[in-house]
């Protein structure tokens, strides 16, 4: 798997680009690089492009717990901020999912919401 960031300073907005089969380990180092970079500080919104995996997610809920756990302790950097995440496929749609209610359960002041479509998420973004 491979995961690229792009940012966008002017809109405040991080692209994570994954292809490829996707690793909790992965996910944790672009979360890392993304949170702890001191010359590129965190976005307050962030687009996770999960249209180019080539293979179901193997990711379990202990994973997600630990994602979302690490995110957690960083989420006074993008206070009020958004994820969206964009799926192609009803397996990925189900797994994005379970990762926005994790988010929900832990309390997380970041707002996640899954799309099937790069446009509306997109939209949403940006309102």
């Amino acid at each position: 798997m491979s995961i690229s960031l792009r940012t966008d300073r002017p809109n405040n907005l991080t692209t994570f680009i994954v292809r490829g089969e996707i690793l909790a380990d992965e996910i944790l180092s672009a979360l890392k690089l993304f949170y702890e970079n001191p010359e590129q500080p965190a976005t307050l919104n962030i687009l996770i492009d999960l249209r180019e995996i080539h293979s179901a997610p193997t990711i379990k809920d202990e994973d997600l717990s630990r994602i979302v756990s690490y995110s957690s302790n960083h989420a006074d950097k993008r206070k009020g901020g958004k994820t969206a995440m964009v799926v192609r496929s009803d397996f990925e749609f189900y797994m994005s999912k379970k990762y926005e209610l994790f988010t929900q359960l832990k309390g997380l002041s970041i707002t996640v919401v899954v799309f099937r479509s790069f446009g509306e998420a997109m939209v949403w973004l940006e309102k």
